[in-house]
């Protein structure tokens, strides 16, 4: 089945794990030395402070918790979090309450210089998922990165068709795409790069066993071999994967260094798993921060499964502020109504043709099972039908014997009058 529309906005997981409430909280008095910023187009607040002669991210979130909690209701409560290798950036998913009401969101910690600057983005849990890319970048906040560096958010878009006629997408001014294929797209700009809907085959380790024992794969598989039991293993797997191949074909790899988040989503009908992923890779030397959709089908007959993926990345220090657009571009990646019916027709006539070869191996299953069971039948038995070929006539002969009574007796009709049944035969 194809995968035609992302279903929620794509960014740091963590948040989606929460319960859903009523929109809306109440303002609580600032902490001394914080900033209360809000935006009247948007839900939620960003609470957000700055620290002198700070060497180091974590401490300095950990106590800017403490402070948090004359805001709150008393101090917010992480959920998780991580940090770079130098604690110059540390971040933590928390939750809260205002006057009850529940609040959750993420908190930021950054050291530029011996500066400190650490942040509470925060809204109800309903409405975090849409806000928290706006209330980033509120006040330079700690995950929009050094705004000089960065590109101004896009104000001229387009919808661009692709080459294949496969689908379509809205692009803004400086992109294009990269790949196109059967509604799968590939897109590259400013702000960053974006895949929609990658597909491939992968190989469940049985699977794989199975076509190298039959000696009918000469050379390496080609499919990636990782059983779907673990969303985050067969996303390594995958990455891995295609690093190695493209470091065969002379160009640069992909490596991730740290995932930061996996999160489980409700397995649409017919799959197996659906997660999403926030992650970080380093790609010539750059670190870029990356959000992934990796859903994995059902395990086939021969050990094969889909693998599909949908991503957006961009460098690491312009990711709270580029990953609005990014999400925009991939959310309105549509696919042709033609393909996603070829789809259909193709996964239906693989479900036939399984359904086919399912039958066709129960029956030989059975078949075998049978002829087992009638020899150990005669076997235990002690005896063999023998007939006469022109009378029709059966009757029962010492089986150690069968083969010795029915020379005997040929030798005496002068042709191949009798002959043996064995039960297996009997059966078919």
């Amino acid at each position: 089945m194809a995968v035609t529309r992302s279903v929620l906005p794509r960014f740091l997981l963590f948040v989606l794990l929460l319960a859903l409430y009523d929109r809306g909280f109440a303002q609580q008095g600032v902490p001394p030395g914080f900033q209360l910023l809000t935006d009247p187009q948007t839900s939620g607040g960003l609470l957000i402070a700055r620290r002198q002669g700070v060497n180091a991210a974590t401490p300095l979130l950990i106590h800017a918790f403490t402070e948090a909690a004359a805001f709150f209701d008393g101090r917010p409560r992480a959920t998780g979090g991580v940090r770079d290798a130098h604690d110059q950036q540390a971040e933590a998913g928390f939750q809260a309450t205002i006057q009850r009401a529940p609040l959750a969101g993420v908190a930021i910690a950054t050291v530029r210089g011996g500066v400190g600057t650490v942040g509470f983005v925060f809204d109800s849990p309903n409405t975090i998922a849409r806000t928290l890319p706006r209330l980033l970048q509120l006040g330079g906040s700690p995950a929009a990165g050094p705004q000089g560096s960065c590109p101004p958010p896009p104000v001229h878009w387009q919808v661009v068709p692709y080459p294949d006629g496969s689908g379509q997408i809205q692009l803004p001014e400086g992109w294009r795409i990269t790949g196109a294929h059967k509604g799968m797209v590939t897109a590259a700009g400013p702000h960053g790069e974006i895949g929609h809907s990658i597909w491939i085959q992968m190989m469940t380790r049985a699977g794989a066993a199975a076509i190298y024992s039959s000696g009918l794969l000469p050379g390496p598989l080609p499919y990636p071999v990782a059983d779907p039991t673990d969303p985050v293993s067969v996303l390594q797997v995958k990455w891995a994967h295609f690093a190695a191949q493209a470091q065969q074909q002379g160009r640069p790899g992909t490596r991730i260094t740290r995932i930061i988040e996996a999160v489980p989503r409700p397995v649409p009908q017919g799959l197996l798993s659906d997660t999403m992923f926030d992650l970080e890779y380093e790609y010539k030397g750059v670190l870029y921060r990356n959000i992934s959709n990796v859903i994995l089908g059902t395990v086939g007959m021969d050990g094969s499964y889909l693998y599909y993926e949908s991503n957006e990345a961009c460098p690491s220090e312009c990711f709270g502020q580029n990953l609005p657009t990014l999400i925009r571009i991939a959310d309105s990646a549509q696919t042709a109504g033609h393909v996603v019916r070829e789809r259909l027709a193709n996964a239906m006539n693989s479900l036939r043709q399984a359904g086919e070869i399912y039958r066709q191996t129960i029956q030989n299953r059975n078949r075998a099972q049978d002829r087992a069971h009638a020899n150990w039948t005669e076997a235990f038995r002690g005896t063999r039908i023998v007939e006469d070929t022109r009378t029709g006539q059966w009757r029962d002969v010492d089986l150690a014997y069968s083969a010795d009574t029915v020379r005997r007796l040929n030798e005496r009709a002068g042709y191949d009058r009798y002959r043996e049944i064995p039960l297996r035969d009997l059966n078919r």
